[in-house]
């Protein structure tokens, strides 16, 4: 009789939900979701500073043949690893809209990034045509906004996409 009372304890035991681990596991989750959101938003922040300075060089004097784009390519470098890591991880969490401006403004940080250190105007204005044709500046302070909003309402995206409908269509 001792020995079924016991079974039937430790079987009570052992099929008792966990209430409190999952709530903590829970709030784990939303953590990670708000430090990556502001972790991305720092992210897209220093890219458009690179994307502005690539905007607005040129050259310094009206005969100047080549334009020195080092700086700017060093901190596109730098920026790729973690824009790489960023797509990857909006992919694994389903955000689509992120990940789709994280694959664009990877492809500009990489013609950036291979392109010479001495770049002539004309050089320099082809980058520039190519930000501008895919709007990528444009779309970056869009979703740098968005995930601003993100981080001070502390919930997840608006839509499945990760932008609301009015902003999708602005961009």
């Amino acid at each position: 009789m001792a020995a079924l009372v016991l079974a039937a304890f430790i079987a009570g035991r052992m099929s008792k939900p966990r209430g409190p681990s999952t709530a903590v596991a829970v709030e784990q989750t939303k953590v990670r979701e708000r430090i990556l959101v502001m972790a991305v938003g720092e992210h897209l922040g220093r890219s458009e500073m690179v994307l502005v300075e690539l905007a607005n060089s040129g050259p310094e004097t009206a005969g100047q043949k080549e334009v020195n784009i080092s700086g700017e390519q060093r901190r596109a470098e730098d920026l790729l690893g973690e824009n790489r890591l960023y797509r990857q991880t909006a992919l694994e969490q389903g955000d689509t809209a992120l990940a789709g401006v994280l694959d664009e403004l990877e492809r500009v940080l990489l013609d950036v990034a291979h392109s010479p250190q001495q770049v002539t105007p004309a050089q320099l204005e082809g980058i520039r045509q190519r930000i501008e044709a895919r709007g990528i500046l444009f779309k970056v302070r869009v979703v740098g906004k968005e995930l601003q909003q993100r981080e001070e309402s502390g919930s997840a995206p608006a839509s499945p996409h990760g932008s609301t409908k009015g902003e999708r269509n602005k961009v």
